[in-house]
């Protein structure tokens, strides 16, 4: 007998569109470090091996990490607009709440109960920074997609 499991619900990061394109603007300038680095050594006139190694280096690194943060920024920005298209509200209420680190900050694992209209109810377990609005009882708004239960914690 095969039994079918539903997905663990996935947190979407909530980007918009002046922070995708905050993020993409950052992308392209780690992209284009590298190369940039590498024609100003390859066209001076010293042709200096340290500039050129440092400008291969920095391409090297730079242009995989740029296309990655690119592709992140793009990937969050389609789970967003899917999010804000197909979700329907809900409310994130904490059912428990566990200090994890206070160094820089107080760092909790918050365990919530996600319910809303036409929603069966599920529980979501996050690490969140948080201060006095975080406690037990404290209601939170979500956006929920129905289907896969996939969310976002509006605040």
């Amino acid at each position: 007998m095969v039994t079918s499991r539903r997905a663990e619900p996935i947190q979407v990061s909530t980007l918009n569109g002046v922070g995708a394109a905050l993020m993409k603007g950052l992308a392209a300038l780690i992209l284009l470090c590298g190369p940039v680095v590498l024609a100003i050594a390859a066209s001076s006139l010293t042709h200096s091996w340290v500039a050129l190694l440092v400008g291969a280096l920095a391409a090297a690194v730079g242009i995989p990490a740029g296309v990655a943060v690119w592709r992140l920024a793009g990937r969050n920005r389609a789970a967003t607009r899917r999010l804000e298209s197909v979700g329907i509200r809900a409310t994130a209420e904490i059912i428990a709440l566990t200090l994890v680190s206070s160094d820089e900050g107080h760092v909790y694992e918050v365990v919530m109960r996600l319910s809303g209209s036409g929603l069966v109810p599920f529980e979501v377990t996050q690490s969140r920074a948080g201060g006095t609005d975080l406690h037990v009882g404290a209601h939170l708004r979500a956006l929920v997609d129905p289907a896969d239960h996939s969310f976002a914690i509006l605040n």
